[in-house]
């Protein structure tokens, strides 16, 4: 299924500037996979060593939060995938 993901500026470097990416997939999950085989090594900017999202950032699929449930959310045509950073301070 394509899905749009709508990417935040700080993921738009590793993109090559592209701001909201067609990919395909069953499941966020498989969406994301789909980003990193588009553009190596964005994955990189999103998860840690252990493959978990990072915190500073925030998925949402058709404006419902789905962070922290499983990226194993199933999306269908034409939804649209946003990711968010956070604000981090202390």
């Amino acid at each position: 299924m394509s899905v749009r993901v709508k990417l935040p500026p700080i993921l738009q470097e590793p993109s090559g500037g592209v701001e909201a990416p067609e990919v395909n997939g069953r499941t966020v999950g498989e969406c994301l996979e789909s980003l990193e085989e588009r553009f190596p090594g964005i994955k990189d900017y999103l998860f840690d060593r252990q493959g978990k999202l990072l915190r500073i950032f925030g998925i949402y699929l058709d404006a419902d939060g789905i962070y922290p449930v499983e990226l194993d959310t199933p999306i269908k045509d034409n939804d649209e995938i946003v990711i968010l950073n956070f604000l981090m301070g202390g």
